[in-house]
């Protein structure tokens, strides 16, 4: 199983990042942070080519499995990892094909933040771009985090287990509900 994880955090050895590193559990993956690559914004009337965004799709394109890792930032996902995902209107846009090829992956999601639970909606960005590129959603894993910044070693155990189903288990698919283009 080939898996790629994106890790869309402000801070490269954050909380997001512990938990991508207990997800993963020693396990192979390529991994991506947005903190340091060069993400440029979603531009209408350009290709924004130039940047780190193709490096990052193509990767995707190749998986089997693509993570998701972001700390909660106001009940959202992060700007890193938002930018990110405007971005993928390139692959419904100027590059089609390579968001064609996204199609039978399933991704994944884990975050982290200090409520005891994922905000309602959470996940509804990740759902539903699955659904439109026709990718399977896997589900999510979310860590309260101590004061601290410190996994519980409870914590570390669940992470491993969700690290696991994605790499032992392909999930369902859902049916694709796309916009018009």
């Amino acid at each position: 199983m080939r898996v790629v994880a994106i890790l869309g955090s402000a801070r490269s050895d954050g909380d997001a990042a512990r938990l991508l590193n207990a997800v993963l559990a020693g396990r192979p993956a390529r991994c991506f942070d947005l903190a340091v690559l060069n993400i440029r914004d979603y531009e209408y009337d350009r290709d924004p080519a130039g940047d780190d965004f193709l490096i990052v799709a193509e990767a995707m394109t190749e998986a089997d499995a693509v993570l998701f890792v972001t700390p909660v930032y106001w009940y959202a996902m992060s700007g890193t990892l938002k930018r990110f995902f405007d971005r993928l209107t390139d692959l419904i846009t100027v590059r089609k094909p390579l968001g064609r090829r996204l199609a039978g992956r399933t991704m994944w999601l884990a975050a982290c933040g200090t409520d005891p639970a994922l905000p309602e909606g959470f996940e509804v960005p990740f759902r539903e771009t699955a659904a439109y590129f026709d990718m399977a959603y896997g589900g999510a894993h979310y860590a309260a985090i101590r004061k601290g910044g410190l996994l519980s070693p409870a914590q570390v155990s669940e992470a491993a287990a969700f690290g696991g189903q994605i790499l032992g288990r392909p999930a369902r698919r859902r049916p694709a509900a796309r916009p018009s283009e």
